[in-house]
C-alpha cells in the first residue's frame, strides 16, 4: 500500500496469547517492519481481554518492550471478559476497543448504553483511545458519536475488502 501511496495511519495486528509466549516475539516484529519499511508506530498490536486475564509480569514486560519500541497496543474485545478494572491502569496500552455484542444492542435506554458510557469514561480518564466494533447503523454511529467514541468500525463504513480493492478505494 505505500508503494502504492496510499496513506495508511496505522496496521492493526492481532496477537494471540499463545503467540506472545514465543522468546523472540518483538524482534520478530520489528524485524518484519524493518524489512518492510514500517515504522512501529504504524503497527498496533491487539491483543484480548483473555490475554489480561493471564496478567503475568512477563506479559507487560513483553507489552511495554512493544510500546518501549514505539507500537500502538490495543485491547481488543474489552468488555467480554472478566479482567480486573485495576489491572487496566497497570497495562501499556493505547486503545481500548469495545466489543461488537455490546454495540449491536445499542437502543434508547439499553443498559448496553450505559456500560458503553462507562468504558468510554473510564477509558478516557487514563489516557486511551476507544474504538468501537461492529457498528452496522446510523443509529449507532450517532449514539457512539454523542458518547465521544473516538473511532467506529464496522460494516456500516465497509465490508471486508481486499488489499487490491483498498489501494483502487484509497489511491491518491
Amino acid at each position: 500500500m505505500k508503494e502504492q501511496h496510499v496513506p495508511l495511519e496505522r496496521i492493526a495486528i492481532n496477537v494471540s496469547s499463545i503467540q506472545f509466549k514465543e522468546p523472540h516475539l518483538l524482534e520478530t516484529f520489528i524485524s518484519i517492519a524493518k524489512r518492510h519499511n514500517i515504522a512501529p508506530d504504524e503497527i498496533e498490536i491487539e491483543i484480548t481481554e483473555r490475554f489480561l486475564m493471564d496478567h503475568t509480569i512477563a506479559n507487560i514486560n513483553m507489552l511495554q518492550g512493544f510500546r518501549n519500541y514505539g507500537f500502538k497496543i490495543s485491547i481488543d474485545d474489552f468488555g467480554t471478559g472478566y479482567s480486573s478494572m485495576s489491572y487496566l491502569k497497570q497495562l501499556p496500552v493505547d486503545t481500548i476497543k469495545i466489543d461488537k455484542s455490546f454495540v449491536d444492542d445499542i437502543a434508547q435506554g439499553s443498559s448496553d448504553n450505559v456500560i458503553i458510557e462507562a468504558i468510554i469514561a473510564l477509558s478516557k480518564t487514563l489516557g486511551y483511545s476507544i474504538v468501537a466494533e461492529g457498528i452496522e447503523t446510523e443509529e449507532q454511529e450517532t449514539f457512539l458519536a454523542s458518547v465521544h467514541c473516538d473511532i467506529g468500525q464496522g460494516y456500516l463504513f465497509s465490508r471486508p475488502i481486499s488489499c487490491d480493492e483498498i489501494i483502487t478505494r484509497f489511491s491518491s
